[in-house]
């Protein structure tokens, strides 16, 4: 079960990594710079690492509940899982970046 824990962790912090770099090179963060509002906070690597692993694990721990009958208040751990998969996107964007 934890390795299961692990490895979903590491997946989701690949694919947000995967994410950031495409949406680097299609220049959709540059833009998100000049024409953010003014109330947001100024670009965050390991923010949109965060937010994008939280959106992933989300749907995989709730895809995982749903096939094993699981409670749904589950999802509300990816909240806390989000943390290591940001680190994990962090360490991999900043190599290629």
């Amino acid at each position: 079960m934890l390795l299961n824990l692990l490895a979903l962790i590491l997946l989701a912090g690949l694919t947000a990594a995967s994410l950031l770099v495409c949406l680097a090179k299609w220049k959709v963060l540059q833009a998100w710079e000049v024409h953010r509002p003014a109330w947001l906070m100024k670009r965050c690597d390991f923010c949109a690492g965060y937010w994008l692993g939280v959106l992933l694990l989300a749907g995989a721990l709730g895809l995982w509940c749903r096939v094993n009958a699981l409670p749904t208040w589950w999802i509300a751990g990816a909240l806390p899982l989000g943390l290591p998969a940001a680190a994990v996107c962090r360490v991999v964007v900043g190599q290629l970046m």
